[in-house]
């Protein structure tokens, strides 16, 4: 980290709204719209689709700064700081707090979309299917693992309570790369 620091443009987003589809809007992640452009000094390389997002140092009495997030599903967060996007809400800045995921790390791409008729065959059931009250000596659930799957998320204002989220309302997910100071007007 001991390189000089180089001039990178980004795009400088804010939340647009809820967010209804999984499909990126104007190559944006759904609920976000661009803002503006803002040119930042970084030390290290940025991933491609990086972009800008308002967020609250909490070190530094409720200042603002800016977060740079990305799409990288291989980048750790720093501090544990994610851009959310999740089912018929607004997008959100939080920290992982746990995640129950089979694979041990969040859906970061965008889900499938699911047709209203395989919605509902999947959920029809057959009268009397055998479960482990049926069959005494079966230690298998009829219940799939990934119906448990559950991450917790805590808003980064201080007063914010602990949020547990089935996985599947998870759409978008993008790791904070870095902190930056807001660049004045």
């Amino acid at each position: 980290m001991g390189s000089q620091p180089q001039s990178a443009r980004i795009p400088w987003l804010e939340v647009s709204g809820k967010v209804d589809s999984a499909e990126p809007v104007a190559g944006l992640p759904p609920g976000l719209k661009h803002r503006a452009e803002v040119e930042i000094a970084v030390t290290q390389a940025l991933p491609e689709a990086c972009y800008a997002l308002d967020i609250v140092k909490r070190s530094a009495e409720g200042a603002t700064a800016l977060g740079i997030f990305g799409p990288c599903p291989d980048l750790k967060a720093q501090d544990g700081v994610y851009a959310v996007g999740l089912v018929g809400r607004e997008p959100l800045i939080c920290t992982l707090v746990k995640d129950e995921s089979q694979a041990g790390s969040v859906r970061r791409e965008p889900r499938p979309q699911v047709t209203s008729t395989a919605r509902v065959n999947s959920r029809r059931k057959s009268f009397m299917t055998p479960t482990p009250l049926h069959i005494p000596e079966s230690r298998v659930s009829p219940i799939p693992d990934s119906a448990h799957e559950r991450i917790y998320l805590k808003s980064l204002e201080e007063s914010a309570s602990l949020m547990v989220l089935p996985l599947e309302d998870v759409i978008w997910m993008h790791p904070l790369i870095l902190v930056v100071a807001k660049p004045s007007k």
